[in-house]
């Protein structure tokens, strides 16, 4: 078998705001320096704002790398990440969605609110029709994402889903589990 040389890419989607839990600022800090301990490379939304935000300056200071994607509309001092020659702007939301799902290889979702699920189904919905199979990792922080897989579990038990479109699903509790299936999709 040939050795892949590249790092690896992980998309990350999560929220442009903190949420009112500091635990989700703290974990997602551990996170990236987790991910950036194994020397993969980060794609996400392009923000400095929110939970993107801690995502953006933690692996900046761990001097890893991260390629932001953001659309025009977004594209304000304010809101975009600081280094520019790191940052892709384009068009459209559903844009940046085609190249983050494009170019990463496993997929990380965290804490977020409609932009991060509509993000989240986007993949899934890939992986069932069978366009992709990447791994899409679900980091439940504090339960927050407790619903969401009761919602999935009745959709299959429904039988609106198949088994293997849930079983794909790597849902994770804590930052030793995340490693675990960090070092596996190495």
């Amino acid at each position: 078998m040939k050795k892949n040389n590249h790092n690896k890419t992980i998309a990350i989607f999560c929220g442009s705001k903190l949420g009112k839990n500091n635990i989700y600022k703290k974990e997602v800090s551990n996170i990236t320096k987790l991910i950036s301990k194994y020397k993969f490379n980060i794609i996400y939304g392009g923000g400095k704002i929110g939970l993107m935000g801690i995502v953006y300056k933690t692996y900046t200071k761990l001097n890893s790398k991260i390629i932001g994607i953001i659309p025009k509309f977004l594209n304000k001092p304010e809101i975009r990440q600081e280094n520019i020659k790191t940052l892709q702007v384009v068009n459209s939301l559903h844009h940046r969605k085609i190249l983050m799902v494009k170019n990463a290889d496993i997929f990380l979702i965290l804490p977020g609110g409609f932009g991060t699920l509509d993000e989240l189904f986007e993949i899934l919905t890939l992986n069932q029709l069978k366009i992709y199979n990447k791994p899409v990792i679900i980091f439940n922080i504090s339960n927050y994402w407790k619903n969401l897989k009761l919602l999935i579990k009745t959709m299959h038990k429904e039988e609106f889903l198949y088994k293997q479109d849930i079983t794909n699903i790597i849902w994770v509790n804590n930052i030793k589990n995340l490693e675990k299936i960090l070092i596996t999709l190495k």
